[in-house]
């Protein structure tokens, strides 16, 4: 009788790690899951003494693509960036905005309450930062644009913010120049420097303002059909 006895390498799935969801560089979609490659004694072709681990690593159990167990280290800082980058830009936003609202509040010389509430609700909107925000608002309420403050608030929102989040920002400024219900000749300049400084053509100064009016008469028919 022959004995066949030899060594062999077996695939496993490592149970107490946990999988890393939608994490798969390849695909996107898979699911990496750790792995493990085990050299085993067999007899007659069966395993039967696990000997030595050979390779850990991950294996998405989609595309079958497999990644030494670093990546699991590149994905959790990835994720801290992308963390970390939100919290920065949602930082950039929240000062342009409070800057640019209080300026648009100031520059007539009329400071008035509906325009304050305003802006109050736009810091509320940054429970974590109404500290600072409310330290901006009362400096460029005092100072308006002294050294530039209120511009270079909004130069950074402009390398920092998309677009869209700029015009975001400007809308809500365009909301206090409306607040009172007048718009004055230095609200309406100031509203197209903004425009200029975000990179964005002057001539949106009619557009924003015609959105935020139909917007304001929508919502006083809402009132009144209620």
């Amino acid at each position: 009788m022959f004995i066949i006895f030899g060594t062999r390498g077996i695939k496993h799935t490592v149970s107490e790690s946990p999988v890393l969801s939608n994490s798969c560089p390849n695909c996107n979609d898979g699911n990496l899951v750790n792995k493990l490659y085990r050299r085993w004694f067999t007899l007659f072709f069966i395993p039967v003494i696990p000997l030595d681990t050979v390779d850990r690593f991950y294996e998405c159990d989609r595309c079958k693509s497999a990644y030494n167990e670093s990546i699991k280290t590149v994905l959790q800082r990835s994720q801290e960036e992308i963390s970390e980058n939100q919290k920065r830009a949602t930082s950039v936003y929240a000062k342009a905005l409070v800057a640019s609202m209080t300026h648009m509040s100031v520059v007539d010389g009329n400071f008035a309450p509906e325009e304050e509430r305003e802006i109050m609700d736009a810091i509320e909107g940054f429970p974590e930062m109404k500290d600072e925000l409310m330290a901006i608002h009362k400096n460029v309420k005092v100072n308006a644009n002294k050294d530039n403050q209120v511009f270079d608030f909004l130069n950074s929102a402009r390398s920092e913010l998309s677009s869209e989040a700029l015009i975001n920002i400007l809308a809500q400024a365009a909301v206090v120049l409306l607040a009172d219900g007048a718009i004055e000749k230095e609200e309406e300049t100031l509203m197209k420097e903004y425009l200029i400084a975000c990179g964005l053509p002057k001539e949106m100064y009619q557009t924003l303002i015609d959105k935020l009016k139909q917007k304001d008469m929508t919502e006083i028919k809402k009132e009144q059909l209620n």
